[in-house]
């Protein structure tokens, strides 16, 4: 410590670097009035979305987020910082305002709003900087990034879905006793939306017949009243359709981030189903009435039912007691066997 006072031009940059944050600290959530040099837009039209600007001291970026939020947790700033303000660490500030009067525009200079946030650039070459919008922000603290935070009048605005709303971030020189050659320093921004780990799932539910009957559904055990459009977390769901007049339906899908997953359900009624196996050109007759094979199992009633394949001069009778709820496979195999004799 006793090193770093010794030095002039430490002990100056120290000090006065300080001085602006604690000045910062003081009129923090007040408003003022100030002057930008320059705003530079930044306005996103989709959520994966990566735009690169660049902003000089006394700028303003204007941060216009993209029209659906449904997956929008926050914005993310990575700042790639030059070696000149790297060297004089604590001398460029950043601050976030609110509540801005007039509407930020290209061709505004001043100003009118409420500070809510105030910290200066350190003395590293990136630093990255979240913007949180939602609850559902989901990246943890770490030494190399800062979180900004967002008034409850944001969140409100945001809600409303308000012209004003929007992240204004403006940059300034905080420090005296600096080169003029800092002033032209240009700190390059890369800007892109933060993703919730969740998706959507839109799930089609057909009835087999034009009358539609009582059935439950279920999405992870949890009854879903609404399940038109539903947010879920990424991952593997499970889905479940619970009737008494269908058949119980079961199916396991994923959700990934920032996607819809479609899932299409056609119910079963609850008649008891038979499918026919047997080899081509074999006749078959159901309860005596002959039938075509298909892939498509055949509706029969409950109870017993008779099915007589013949193919050639061989004829196998089988009988099938059937119950509601139930498939049956009939399959008729035909083998060879094979035997050494001496």
């Amino acid at each position: 410590m006793q090193r770093f006072l010794n030095s002039p031009l430490k002990n100056c940059k120290f000090f006065l670097s300080l001085g602006a944050i604690l000045l910062g600290a003081t009129l923090s959530l007040s408003a003022e009035n100030f002057r930008i040099r320059k705003l530079v837009p930044i306005t996103f039209t989709n959520i994966d979305e990566k735009i690169t600007v660049s902003s000089g001291i006394n700028d303003a970026l204007w941060i216009t987020l993209p029209s659906d939020l449904t997956y929008v947790s926050g914005i993310e700033l990575t700042l790639k910082v030059p070696e000149d303000i790297v060297t004089w660490r604590d001398s460029v500030a950043y601050m976030l305002y609110e509540k801005l009067d007039p509407i930020p525009s290209e061709k505004k200079k001043n100003y009118h709003g409420e500070r809510v946030y105030l910290n200066t650039i350190p003395g590293n070459f990136t630093l990255t900087i979240y913007v949180p919008i939602s609850s559902d922000f989901s990246i943890k603290d770490n030494p190399y990034s800062v979180k900004l935070p967002l008034s409850d009048n944001f969140k409100t605005s945001l809600a409303q879905n308000s012209k004003q709303t929007g992240i204004f971030l403006r940059f300034m020189m905080v420090m005296k006793g600096v080169p003029e050659s800092l002033e032209n320093s240009i700190l390059e921004i890369a800007a892109k939306p933060v993703l919730k780990n969740k998706g959507s799932l839109t799930l089609s539910i057909t009835p087999p017949s034009n009358e539609e009957k009582k059935y439950s559904v279920f999405i992870d055990d949890v009854p879903a009243n609404d399940y038109s459009q539903k947010i879920l977390t990424t991952g593997e769901h499970h889905l479940s359709i619970v009737s008494d007049s269908y058949r119980n339906e079961l199916r396991t899908f994923r959700i990934e981030q920032a996607k819809n997953t479609s899932v299409s359900v056609k119910l079963r009624g609850i008649e008891p189903l038979i499918k026919l196996l047997c080899p081509r050109n074999t006749q078959v007759y159901l309860d005596g009435e002959l039938v075509k094979v298909t892939n498509e199992a055949i509706v029969v009633t409950q109870g017993e039912h008779t099915v007589n394949f013949i193919l050639g001069d061989y004829e196998i009778i089988k009988t099938v007691s059937a119950m509601n709820g139930r498939t049956y496979s009939v399959n008729l195999n035909i083998d060879a066997t094979i035997t050494e004799e001496n």
